[in-house]
């Protein structure tokens, strides 16, 4: 008899990006804690790096943007290195998998926007839908997210073929369960975000692991986009408290940004230890705030502009933390009671962790 249940989990693991990459350890590391014997398909498609953009833009952006990408994919790829199992190959196209899909008894997709047709290419790529996986093999979507307010019409034959043979399907936004449904497909989960399957003590062994030592008190802005009114909110924030003002990405030109500090291409151990020494943090970001619920930070949460919010927006309204969300000029109170948050989160972490146990190792012969 087998010693454990093996799985490969295809997710968004390789941009440079601080949630792509911790969802992707937290996952991992939720199913190694149950026993399974679980790794990460090392999936990196071209797409990742590539603009549709006019070519004279794309050339700007690739000359300013070659430290970033230089600098970024050492720092990540040593975090990926260090802290998650991987497979022995790297793919960089779905025929690629399918030419050479690693053995496992379960595949999962798992979460980020994998499933996002309209801002992102993920969702136009077979593989994220666990194509490539074996006759006879478990599928299963663990809080995939769709993050669009509907899925576009030439799509809905394509969603409904490749995820109807799925065992399990579950998704991050309450919001993309009755889309789904909508197409046939039956038992539909939502469920939380992989970063909410470890808890505060999880964390820190990646935070203690940072080399910033915190020496003075700060506001901690991790916005997208140079959202102009996140870092005026910021600065507000930081005169009242009489604090200075972090910022923490991946982008060269964010130091043209205002703020006192820029953490630049950071390790993802850094962001963690950054949210958690935080006075404040102002984001714009899902795992900016989903850290900082973690850690019970005072946050302020902006809508990101030209795109979708719906999966921001779901989980502070599922948090009990709607009031958090910064609609208007004025500064929101930089305290929140947790005790209710907490609660319905870890409710919402009991559930979810019981759905992945089972939805993982239910009877291989039942498919």
């Amino acid at each position: 008899m087998k010693d454990s249940i093996t799985s490969y989990t295809i997710t968004c693991s390789r941009p440079t990006n601080y949630g792509a990459v911790l969802q992707t350890y937290s996952l991992n590391t939720a199913l190694r804690k149950m026993g399974v014997d679980a790794k990460v398909l090392d999936y990196n498609p071209k797409y990742y790096y590539t603009s549709t953009r006019p070519l004279p833009i794309r050339m700007l952006r690739a000359i300013v943007r070659f430290p970033d990408l230089v600098k970024g994919r050492k720092v990540f790829g040593k975090f990926l290195e260090d802290y998650i199992p991987m497979s022995a190959k790297t793919y960089r196209t779905l025929a690629e998998i399918e030419a050479d899909t690693p053995q496992s008894d379960v595949y999962i997709c798992g979460s980020d926007q994998i499933w996002n047709c309209k801002n992102k290419l993920n969702g136009k790529d077979d593989a994220f839908f666990l194509s490539f996986a074996p006759a006879g093999a478990r599928k299963v979507a663990y809080a995939a997210s769709i993050a669009m307010p509907e899925i576009p019409d030439d799509q809905k034959d394509r969603y409904r073929r490749l995820i109807s043979d799925f065992d399990a399907v579950s998704v991050r936004e309450p919001s993309s369960v009755p889309m789904l449904e909508d197409l046939g497909i039956s038992n539909v989960q939502s469920v939380i975000d992989p970063v909410f399957l470890l808890e505060k003590d999880d964390w820190n062994v990646i935070a203690d692991a940072s080399d910033f030592t915190p020496t003075e008190d700060y506001v901690l802005v991790y916005g997208y986009n140079r959202q102009k009114d996140v870092y005026a909110y910021a600065r507000r924030l930081a005169k009242k408290l009489g604090v200075k003002v972090y910022t923490i990405g991946t982008a060269i030109e964010d130091y043209t940004l205002d703020q006192d500090r820029y953490f630049w291409n950071a390790s993802p151990n850094t962001f963690v230890n950054l949210i958690r020494n935080a006075k404040a943090v102002v984001t714009n970001s899902f795992h900016g705030t989903v850290f900082s619920i973690v850690y019970n930070k005072p946050f302020h949460f902006f809508t990101v502009k030209q795109t979708t919010n719906s999966r921001m927006l779901d989980l502070l309204d599922s948090l009990a933390l709607k009031d958090r969300h910064v609609t208007s000029g004025d500064l929101l109170s930089n305290h929140i009671d947790y005790t209710q948050p907490n609660t319905l989160l870890a409710s919402l972490r009991k559930q979810s962790l019981a759905y992945l146990h089972s939805s993982v190792s239910e009877p291989l012969n039942q498919h």
